[in-house]
């Protein structure tokens, strides 16, 4: 029967209790799942205690970390930080000084600034730089690739798009309507404001107002002034807010020079020389003027010529300053120094004769005369009739080693040293290489190079005692306040001939321009000394080149009281082209038309007589 059944009366039975070995084995699951349950909930609890101190850990060096990266950024990078945010929000700008002006020895400008526009892009603020372009190029005057390139390369808030532009260039781009994208500052610009006037002097600059060429490049840095600094605010792109520049250091303006050209006496050479290569369709052509005594340059004319005001685009053979930077050989200009030198060294005697055929054989060459023959010749025959026979052979007088003494005395084969770049030595062989006639002909100017500069001053040794002077085309330097502080002074030489050698040699020349080959250089009123060249010009297939011509004069007026000292030379005119055909005429209206503005008076009894 089973636990609690009921009897037939009804009545339950009694239950009977288990054995109590039985209990006990009953219990001992229950206790060993206590147990493994305790053992699961402290191991729960061991891992939960790892746990929470990796995490703790992991916060503890990731604030070590953080704390380390603000020890770095307050302390070790706090400059470097600082700086950085200075940049973003600080421009640093450069204040361009205003370029010294150049000036004529009277003061006149030759070369000023005038503010000018120019344009710059915002390429954080374009869209779509294509269409930019595309809006601004013709505008500008430039192929929508050019803009795009110059978007480019410029910055995240800065490219150029134009600079210095004409005010109505700049007034197409603001119709635009570009808004931010786009905008305007002031410049200086450099103006020539008499154009290609002493263009060769002058020089040009760059678009950043950089010396490029003759005066602005050799005193650049007096020119060119100490720029500036100041500091604005960007605004949120980028962009500087002017309204809020402050100098740091305010700009030092450059200094003006005042030059030794005469802005009349250029214009004069100028517009003489260019009649003359037009009227002998010469190719090229120069005209230099100098006040012999002090060495002064009072015009450097030049064919062909460039206007600075457009220099960047003009042609290299344009910018070459041909009287100092080509040599070329003077022809019978060069007697006058072997006359020098050959009277000076006593090597022949002034009464001395040479006799001239026409023609003289040196070695396997001939050396011909092209005015002979001359009969009896001494050495005023030989200047005034500028026989080469009669040269020749005081050359071989004087002799090879004392004739190239004489020619490097006199400065060629070395830079005069005058204030304008590109200045070139010339080419003076030493004795060694004079073979064949070789001395014969240095005799008369051929198998040399000097350049016009070079000639000119030479010349001046024979209105200084037999001492030249040193060529310079600055006579003073002045502060932006206008005071002088640097004043050129006349730079003398050690003569090279003695006086009355100087004086013998300028009477000669005096009778070249009376009765010799430089009678068309003759001005009514004042003695002109004088001497024409005309020498054939080297051929590239070797020898010489019977069709092509240098014609030249060299000219020093009033030989009384010297006051100018001028050459004229003429590149393979056309036609007619002895020196004292094409050149001579040249000098004597130059001559003339600056003496006449000089005031010089007259000398009575010269040449002509006043008025005549």
């Amino acid at each position: 029967m089973k636990p609690g059944a009921r009897t037939a009366a009804g009545k339950p039975t009694a239950r009977r209790l288990p054995p109590r070995d039985a209990s006990r084995r009953s219990s001992a699951p229950r206790r060993q799942l206590l147990r493994i349950a305790g053992e699961l909930v402290a191991d729960h609890r061991q891992l939960t205690r790892r746990r929470t101190t990796v995490v703790l850990g992991l916060l503890l060096v990731a604030l070590a970390a953080l704390a380390a990266r603000l020890v770095q950024v307050q302390l070790v990078m706090a400059d470097r930080l600082r700086q950085m945010a200075q940049r973003q929000q600080i421009a640093t700008l450069a204040i361009e000084p205003h370029r010294g002006r150049i000036l004529d020895r009277n003061g006149r400008p030759l070369a000023v600034n005038v503010e000018v526009t120019s344009i710059y892009g915002v390429p954080t603020l374009i869209d779509d730089r294509h269409a930019f372009a595309v809006r601004v190029a013709p505008a500008v005057g430039e192929s929508t690739a050019e803009i795009e390139r110059r978007l480019q390369g410029g910055g995240k808030y800065f490219a150029w798009v134009a600079r210095k532009v004409a005010p109505q260039v700049a007034a197409r781009v603001k119709a635009l309507g570009l808004g931010d994208s786009i905008g305007f500052l002031t410049e200086d610009r450099r103006a020539y404001p008499n154009g290609s006037l002493g263009a060769h002097v002058l020089g040009f600059v760059g678009i950043d107002n950089q010396g490029l060429g003759g005066a602005e490049l050799a005193y650049d840095a007096t020119l060119r002034g100490r720029a500036g600094s100041a500091v604005a605010e960007r605004d949120g792109v980028g962009r500087v807010l002017i309204e809020t520049q402050r100098t740091i250091e305010a700009p030092q303006n450059g200094s003006d020079l005042v030059l030794t050209i005469d802005q009349v006496i250029q214009h004069i050479a100028e517009r003489e020389l260019e009649r003359a290569v037009m009227q002998t369709h010469a190719r090229r052509g120069l005209v230099l003027v100098m006040d012999p005594k002090t060495g002064e340059v009072l015009a450097l004319a030049g064919r062909p010529l460039f206007d600075p005001n457009a220099g960047s685009r003009a042609r290299p053979e344009q910018w070459l300053n041909r009287a100092v930077a080509v040599t070329y050989e003077p022809g019978s200009t060069f007697k006058i120094f072997l006359t020098a030198a050959a009277l000076n060294s006593r090597a022949v005697t002034p009464e001395e004769r040479f006799f001239c055929n026409g023609s003289l054989q040196v070695s396997n060459h001939v050396i011909r005369d092209a005015h002979g023959p001359h009969g009896w010749q001494t050495m005023s025959d030989m200047v005034t009739n500028s026989c080469n026979v009669a040269a020749a052979q005081v050359a071989t007088r004087l002799g090879k080693e004392a004739f190239y003494r004489y020619i490097r005395a006199f400065g060629f084969g070395r830079a005069t040293g005058i204030d304008l770049p590109g200045e070139v030595q010339g080419l003076v062989p030493p004795p060694a290489e004079w073979r064949g006639p070789g001395l014969q002909t240095i005799g008369f100017g051929q198998g040399v190079g000097t350049t016009a500069l070079q000639i000119l001053v030479a010349s001046t040794a024979l209105v200084n005692d037999g001492g030249m002077v040193r060529p310079h085309i600055v006579r003073a330097v002045r502060d932006p306040q206008g005071r002088v502080v640097r004043a050129m002074d006349v730079g003398r030489l050690a003569p090279v001939i003695t006086a009355q050698t100087a004086h013998a040699v300028l009477r000669m020349m005096t009778r070249v321009v009376e009765e010799g080959t430089g009678t068309q250089a003759a001005i009514a009123g004042y003695p002109v000394a004088g001497k024409t060249g005309t020498a054939q010009k080297p051929s590239p297939a070797g020898g010489y080149d019977p069709n092509r011509f240098v014609a030249s004069f060299l000219g020093i007026v009033p030989t009384t009281a010297p006051r100018l000292a001028i050459l004229v030379v003429l590149d393979e005119p056309e036609g007619a082209y002895y020196g004292g055909a094409v050149a001579a005429p040249v000098f004597r209206e130059v001559a003339s038309q600056a003496l006449w503005y000089l005031r010089v008076p007259p000398a009575t009894g010269a040449l002509g007589g006043p008025g005549k």
